[in-house]
């Protein structure tokens, strides 16, 4: 299928799933004297609104090799993700799937391969506040939030990652994470946040596009519809996010997709800002980016990235010199008829923000 890494629809399949169920306890407790006492180091937290520019910042630093990650094949073996790494490379290496890199559905210009990051929003279902839960209508989690049994889970997730990619730091990118800076300070007080923020309407307009051509792809027959729904979850980018304002989200997205976009795109981008305000711990710990900037001057941006995320020495300058070669911005948003008999609306739904970020 279009953009989906080769063997992930296996997640659905019957004996995977039986064989990541009965795996989890066996899994933890074989691993567990060599993972539990992993330090969490400045684990790197990559964060704004979908389609701003957090992909291919997570893909650069992902290829430090100090670095760990969720991959894209921990959202099917979410509590068995060792077993699930393994069996993946089995699989691979006796020719039941192959290890090619495909452009990612969400991303073309992104190759991915079940190993590349993800950021595995189907680990927060875990949680006592997740999309998933028909009762919650806002998932924002700030310093006050207190989940223990997830938390326990979370810190075992990372450090198993970390023990299996050989690395000595965490990297994860989620845009959901927008709605979570304060509590994820909480947990990790030493972490690096990463924000990149990127014009308002190209953001929302490119959200809108990729989001109706995940849907023709993930949702044109019933079948595969409710195997990504319920089973293999890779349809975030679809999902209306629990804001703050989600009813409101909700309201405007029936008028029309653009406007609900746009909605979501102010209470994301309102929630960092607010987190960054509010915690004075979190202020030092912030790197703030724009995507302008980042693919304009990419080898002084990355410089100071790095620096930031404390990841130094000659990987990084590899790394920066061969993204610094290739970053380039997008094509200009040519919008049809639809999009530009909504844009007037758009525009005055973000117009404060916007003006606020500096964008006119």
């Amino acid at each position: 299928m279009e953009g989906i890494p080769h063997g992930y629809s296996l997640g659905a399949n019957w004996l995977v799933r039986s064989t990541h169920r009965l795996s989890q306890i066996p899994e933890q407790l074989m691993l567990w004297p060599w993972y539990r006492t992993i330090a969490i180091d400045r684990p790197i937290f990559i964060i704004g609104p979908f389609r701003s520019g957090t992909t291919i910042l997570e893909k650069i630093i992902s290829e430090h090799p100090s670095v760990a990650y969720f991959w894209y094949l921990t959202n099917v073996y979410y509590k068995a993700p060792v077993v699930g790494f393994w069996t993946t490379r089995l699989l691979q290496r006796l020719g039941i799937i192959d290890g090619d890199s495909i452009p990612a559905l969400h991303n073309p210009r992104i190759p991915i391969t079940l190993l590349d990051p993800y950021e595995c929003e189907w680990v927060w279902s875990q949680s006592t506040r997740n999309l998933w839960d028909e009762n919650c209508t806002n998932i924002t989690a700030g310093a006050d939030f207190s989940d223990p049994r997830f938390e326990r889970y979370l810190f075992g997730m990372i450090r198993r990652h970390i023990l299996t990619n050989g690395a000595s730091r965490f990297l994860n990118k989620n845009p959901v994470n927008c709605l979570r800076m304060s509590y994820l300070c909480k947990l990790f007080p030493d972490a690096r946040f990463i924000t990149i923020v990127r014009d308002p309407i190209d953001t929302i307009v490119s959200h809108y596009r990729t989001a109706e051509h995940m849907q023709r792809i993930l949702y044109s027959d019933a079948k595969v519809k409710r195997a990504f729904q319920e089973k293999i979850r890779t349809d975030v980018l679809l999902i209306r996010i629990k804001t703050r304002n989600y009813a409101r989200t909700l309201e405007l997205d029936r008028e029309h997709p653009l406007l609900g976009w746009a909605n979501q795109w102010i209470d994301m981008q309102t929630a960092v800002m607010e987190s960054i305000d509010n915690e004075p711990d979190l202020a030092g710990q912030v790197l703030q980016l724009r995507y302008e900037e980042l693919v304009s001057q990419p080898a002084s941006v990355l410089k100071r990235m790095w620096e930031f995320a404390g990841l130094t020495g000659e990987d990084t300058e590899t790394i920066t010199r061969t993204y610094s070669n290739q970053m380039s911005s997008p094509p200009p948003v040519e919008l049809n008829a639809d999009e530009s008999a909504f844009l007037p609306r758009v525009q005055e739904i973000v117009a404060p923000l916007a003006s606020q970020l500096g964008y006119v």
